[in-house]
């Protein structure tokens, strides 16, 4: 994220140095000498960003790099916003700005000190600059979408679940055994991919009278849960629905356990991850088979399962097979080619079922691994990913949900520069949010994320450079595609559960975002809390504030100037009255409402 972060502001100090160049004219030599001090860094920073997990050394040198870029951003930032023009009028006292540009000049020659500094210390860490054409250019990222630009409509396939899948539709139609059916297994193993196979399935289709889908996670909210799947298995009139809206928390139980027992449905609770939750949400469920109904489950934990229906039937899937999961690997890796023969070359092969067989058999961690693999072509490409995953995965052996957090990392390192903060940014939406893409890439366009200007061709715009950069996440399968318009336009996208758990901890890392949760009532990434109590948060450079419906007044906690000089709070669902405490040191604080 360094790479991305310098390479960033070496781009914006030129336009700054083209567009402001009255205002600047004084400061101009110390900028572009910042400029080229970065540009230098910038050849060493690919390297360090892939070695920073490895050493903590580096890891330390690659933050000290960020910081330094942070800390020209915001003494710029500062002076613009004081000095730059506005209603297109320039008005401010001579003498005060002449003070404010020899601070400027004072400040970027420190940082630019700092910097060379830190430039000199490379040797001592073995950091060697990136070769010429190691790098993924935009440009060259672009090609490769030209070549993608329909992979999207590709059927998914599902891969090694067919007997899986025959268990677990034999069981639900099986009347007179089992009001509860649970698939239970580590994340990533596929269990919701299998829980919709069944649920789209035509003889499930044809026993069942009504369907539900429940999305849970690790925070149940009892009724939003309850008046989904009610809603959905009666099909209300716009009064009815009225009135199940206005209903109690008990009645709306009722209304619930009365309609399994007259319409035979099948409801699935997916990603329940407690007993506590399905106790809570047991109620409205009837607790004999006699009406035919069916819950589906999905869950990580074994005990919410047995808890849902101590005579349950609990299906834990196996990891995929070594044919299985190179099958799976190959149709991610080559989307294009469909059921023919991949026809790749042995020495590929080799390599291919090498790194495959590292990913242990877990569905997810082959699907991201294939989607990182569909963006080389060559074997040394290939090579080249094969001697980092083997680097990554070397540290967990044994250990398949911490090999899968590794692949998945490095499904994250292996991005262009210009896509990493695009990712990162979405770390500020809550769990399960189907987040509109209309309205995110123009986030990314307004927090300077795309620079376009020698890519845009012919009618081409912004946004649509912006929608390339969606488009690349998700043929790397570290975006889900949610709802697609009449014509295939995607409308919503969301995160997987584990690809979202390392979307966050990058951000956090990276000081990229630090998120307040009152989504669900609870704090992430331990921020902090909307009590009084002082707290320094990290140095992050946006601040998302996720807030129930109930949440109308939030009083944010101290900040301390030298830890945090500015932050951009992100309030993304909700416009909420926000109260800054008297001893903030905000230096500069943009507040965005979307």
């Amino acid at each position: 994220m360094a790479d991305a972060v310098v390479s960033f502001l070496v781009e914006r100090l030129g336009n700054l140095l083209i567009e402001e160049t009255t205002l600047l004219w004084s400061v101009r030599d110390q900028v572009q000498q910042m400029q080229t001090e970065l540009k230098r860094i910038q050849c060493f920073l690919k390297d360090a960003d892939k070695r920073q997990d490895e050493d903590a050394s580096v890891r330390n040198w690659v933050s000290e790099i960020r910081d330094a870029a942070y800390d020209i951003e915001d003494v710029i930032d500062s002076f613009m916003l004081k000095f730059a023009p506005r209603n297109g009028r320039r008005i401010h006292n001579p003498i005060t700005k002449g003070i404010a540009l020899h601070n400027l000049a004072s400040k970027i020659d420190e940082i630019k000190s700092r910097i060379i500094d830190l430039t000199r210390s490379l040797r001592t860490y073995g950091i060697t600059a990136r070769k010429e054409g190691e790098g993924t250019s935009l440009a060259f990222e672009r090609q490769r979408q030209l070549r993608w630009s329909y992979s999207h409509v590709v059927e998914e396939y599902i891969v090694g679940f067919d007997e899986d899948i025959r268990q677990l539709i034999a069981q639900l139609v099986n009347e007179e055994k089992y009001k509860v059916v649970s698939i239970c297994g580590m994340g990533g193993l596929g269990k919701t991919t299998m829980a919709k196979a069944v649920y789209h399935h035509g003889d499930i289709r044809r026993h069942f009278e009504g369907f539900a889908w429940a999305y849970v996670s690790q925070q149940c909210k009892r009724r939003d849960i309850w008046e989904g799947i009610v809603l959905k298995l009666i099909i209300p009139s716009r009064e009815e629905r009225e009135e199940i809206l206005r209903m109690g928390d008990e009645d709306l139980a009722k209304k619930l356990f009365k309609v399994q027992k007259e319409k035979k449905s099948l409801i699935v609770i997916d990603d329940i991850w407690s007993t506590e939750a399905w106790s809570t949400l047991s109620a409205a469920f009837p607790n004999e088979t006699a009406s035919g109904s069916k819950v589906l489950l999905t869950t990580r934990n074994k005990e919410s399962a047995l808890i849902a229906d101590q005579e349950g039937f609990v299906h834990e899937p196996d990891c995929l097979n070594e044919e299985k999961s190179w099958e799976l690997f190959q149709r991610k890796a080559f989307p294009r080619r469909g059921d023919s023969d991949f026809g790749i070359n042995k020495d590929k092969e080799k390599v291919g079922r090498g790194m495959v067989g590292s990913c242990a058999g877990l569905p997810l961690a082959i699907v991201v691994l294939g989607g990182l693999l569909a963006t080389k072509e060559t074997l040394s490409e290939w090579d080249m990913v094969n001697r980092n995953i083997r680097s990554y995965l070397s540290r967990t052996k044994g250990h398949e949900q911490a090999r899968l957090s590794e692949v998945l990392a490095l499904s994250y390192h292996e991005l262009p520069y210009q896509l990493k903060p695009c990712f990162l940014y979405l770390s500020q939406f809550p769990e399960d949010f189907d987040i509109p893409t209309k309205k995110l890439v123009q986030q990314w366009v307004a927090e300077g994320f795309v620079f376009p200007q020698d890519e845009i061709e012919g009618d081409e715009t912004v946004e649509d450079v912006a929608e390339g950069y969606l488009h690349s996440l998700i043929n790397r399968c570290m975006v889900q595609v949610g709802v697609r318009g009449s014509i295939g336009k995607i409308k919503t996208c969301h995160l997987l559960d584990l690809m979202r758990d390392l979307c966050l901890l990058k951000a956090r890392q990276e000081s990229f975002m630090d998120i307040i949760d009152h989504w669900f009532g609870n704090e992430t990434l331990g921020a902090f809390s909307s009590s009084n109590e002082t707290r320094s948060i990290r140095r992050s450079r946006r601040l998302s504030i996720l807030l129930r419906e109930d949440v109308d007044d939030l009083t944010l906690p101290q900040y301390k100037k030298k830890s945090q000089p500015e932050v951009p709070l992100l309030l993304p669902f909700k416009k909420t009255k926000i109260r800054y405490r008297k001893d903030n040191e905000f230096c500069c604080c943009q507040v965005q409402i979307a």
